[in-house]
Formats: C-alpha cells, structure tokens, sequence
C-alpha cells in the first residue's frame, strides 16, 4: 500500500494534467463526435455509441500508459529499488494493476457521468455497472502490457514497436468506434478475436444502448473475465520469473 501511495501521489502531482484529459475528452465528444454524427445516419444516436467508445479508448490508454511506466522504471533503474523492497513480486504486479485502475477511474469518472446524464441513462446502478466493465477492460489490457514488458528488457526500441503495432490493432480492428454488423466480412471476422471489441459491446449493453447491434452479453462477459484472469496470471509469471532490474538507458 505504501508503493501504491506513492505511485499516485506522482500519478496526481499536476491536478491541471488530469482536468486537461476531462477538457480534451469534452472537445472530442462535443466537437469532434457531433460533427461525424451528422454524417452516420446508419445508426441511430451515434453520438452516445462515439462517447462510449471514447470510454473505452481511456480505458485502454491508461492501461497502455500503466505498462510504459513500468518499463520506464525498469530503464531508469528505479525497478531495481521496487525489487529489493521487502514485497512478493506478484504484489508488485498487482499494485502496478491497482495504480492503473485508479488512475483510469479519476480519468472516466466526470465524462461517464455526463454522457449517462445527457442520454438519460443516468441511475446508480448504471454507472456502479458501467464502471466495473470500465474496471475489468483496464485490467486486462494493463495486464497485457506489463506482461509484454519483459521484451523491453532485451530491447525497448522492439517493445515500443510491438505495443504500437497491438494498440493499432486492437483499437482499429473492433467496435469502438463502429458496430461489428456496419463492417466487411474481412474486418469483423478479425474484429471477433479482438477482445476490445467484446469489452466495448458489454460496456454498451450495461447501457442499454442499441442492443440488436451488439454481441451476446454473456459471451462478451465471459470473454472479458478470461482475459482480466489469463492476463494476471501470465503477468505474476513473467514478473515472478523474468523481470529484472536494467541499467538506465
């Protein structure tokens, strides 16, 4: 608990920095996401469809941001102190995943909260639901990446290039930003191994938004769950077995 409060007191030094991603969320959702619904007329309230999806592009980029800053502690030499604190490795691990999680709520939070009011979705349980799939997408990606961690050890230039080529992939090919039923045969087939796109779906169908363009809740629940477990699993392991302290680059 005491690394984890240290991690996020550096996480919130700049309060200024987290309101800049509310402000930049607004410009994205009012601005941005109002001028491409007018040119959507396939599906109806693509504006509430393009904010959830937004939700889940914080999600994922604060999950991607958990795992560089790990390997950014490991090239700064700062991962050498955590590993000789009197700690298990898996606790390492998972105060990493609990930072993320954190941080990504103080992110979602405030523009959750707007879109379920000006949807008229707003009721407790909606947002207590919406939040925990929030919860459950970030632990799987952060999972993810600091498990693919261990290649920046042998090269970090390699890390960086496999984790852009993945986040390209991830986001491009699902249903964040458009159904699976508005897609080629090419796309949605590779968007159906995409576990964004079924982590996006149920975030979606907790919300009640145009449920005949989504996946089957329980399949997506389930694909969601495996992943948030698979990736815990893999990541104690790695960090059990390969993590190690690097020299500052």
């Amino acid at each position: 608990m005491s690394l984890l409060s240290f991690d996020l007191r550096e996480a919130f030094d700049s309060i200024s920095w987290v309101v800049y991603h509310w402000v930049y969320f607004a410009f994205q959702f009012f601005v941005y996401g109002a001028l491409i619904s007018k040119l959507i007329v396939s599906l109806p309230n693509y504006l509430f469809y393009y904010g959830t999806g937004l939700l889940i592009l914080v999600s994922f980029n604060v999950a991607s941001w958990s795992g560089r800053r790990f390997v950014e502690s490991a090239h700064e030499g700062r991962l050498r102190y955590m590993l000789s604190l009197p700690m298990k490795r898996s606790e390492l691990f998972l105060e990493q995943i609990g930072l993320g999680v954190v941080v990504n709520l103080s992110r979602v939070l405030p523009p959750l909260i707007v879109i379920l009011w000006l949807g008229g979705l707003y009721t407790p349980i909606a947002l207590i639901g919406s939040l925990i799939i929030l919860t459950l997408v970030t632990i799987g990606i952060t999972g993810l990446m600091v498990s693919l961690s261990v290649i920046a050890f042998k090269s970090f230039d390699i890390y960086s290039a496999i984790v852009a080529a993945l986040s390209a992939i991830l986001i491009r090919f699902s249903t964040v930003n458009y159904p699976l039923i508005s897609m080629s045969q090419g796309y949605s087939d590779v968007s159906l191994a995409n576990p964004l796109t079924y982590g996006a779906d149920l975030f979606r169908y907790g919300l009640s938004l145009d449920t005949s363009v989504l996946l089957n809740p329980a399949l997506a629940a389930t694909v969601v769950i495996a992943l948030c477990v698979g990736t815990m699993f893999v990541g104690m392991f790695f960090i059990s077995r390969m993590v190690e302290g690097v020299r500052s680059s």
